[in-house]
């Protein structure tokens, strides 16, 4: 910006201009006085506008200065003014190709604001579902851990009841091969019975073959001659001798027998 836009811009030099553009002329004094500014504030000004050829200034007879407008000066304000314009006009081009260009880049913003809204709109129902999912999720973790203590607390319950079934195997196998001796002893013992049983038959079969003999001496001696009589005696003797000793064996075996089978079904 020149130095006269920025003398207007900046002092009140455009109030000086308008008095000596509406008097056509105008002294220093009267100047300041009209404006309320000092002299030597308004001198500054007007050297400035004479410098730049918006007016002209001289000295009247009494040696006070004096400020005009000539043709000359209007023309160069004209000029000025024209060259302000143009400027203008470029700026004000400028700045409407500026907003033609940020209103394209603020439509374009706006489409993407509105594509990111649809995004975040789309982003928030996921987080809404993904903090349902996880509510949700949440909720079959904590049943999960529950049942997984659960579970460990049975778990520990079967390691005690396995322990236990384990104990009582052992004390059933235990027993299963102790009652598997006694079976295999009394097998042997009825083994041992079935041999007394036929020893106890066979004595059987000699007691009645001895009685037999026996009647059969009997007989003989009521039928026999006397001299033959002593030695029917002493058979006889003999014979109920070893028939004593049978039905002793006898008795003794059925005892036997008796003991083995009571301790074998008691």
């Amino acid at each position: 910006m020149s130095d006269w836009k920025e003398l207007i811009l900046k002092t009140g030099v455009d109030k000086l201009l308008e008095i000596i553009a509406s008097t056509g002329e105008i002294t220093l004094g009267e100047a300041s006085r009209q404006l309320s500014v000092k002299p030597s504030i308004i001198e500054s000004w007007a050297d400035a506008l004479a410098d730049d050829k918006m007016i002209t200034t001289s000295y009247n007879a009494q040696g006070e200065l004096v400020f005009r407008s000539t043709k000359a000066n209007l023309k160069v304000k004209e000029g000025k003014i024209d060259q302000l314009k143009k400027e203008v006009g470029t700026t004000i081009t400028s700045v409407e190709s500026d907003l033609d260009e940020e209103e394209k880049m603020l439509d374009v913003s706006k489409s993407h604001i509105r594509s990111f809204e649809q995004v975040l709109k789309s982003d928030i129902n996921h987080i809404e579902i993904f903090t349902k999912n996880l509510k949700q999720y949440d909720s079959k973790k904590s049943e999960l851990m529950h049942l997984v203590n659960h579970l460990k607390a049975e778990q520990s319950t079967l390691e005690k009841q396995i322990g236990r079934i384990d104990g009582q195997e052992k004390k059933i196998l235990a027993e299963s091969d102790k009652v598997k001796k006694t079976v295999d002893a009394k097998v042997v013992e009825v083994a041992k019975s079935k041999e007394n049983i036929i020893a106890i038959e066979k004595s059987k079969e000699e007691l009645k073959r001895d009685f037999e003999v026996l009647r059969r001496i009997s007989n003989a001696i009521r039928k026999a001659h006397p001299e033959d009589v002593g030695k029917k005696i002493e058979e006889i003797e003999k014979r109920t001798g070893n028939l004593k000793t049978h039905n002793s064996l006898v008795k003794q075996k059925f005892e036997k027998l008796n003991n083995i089978m009571h301790h074998l079904f008691k």
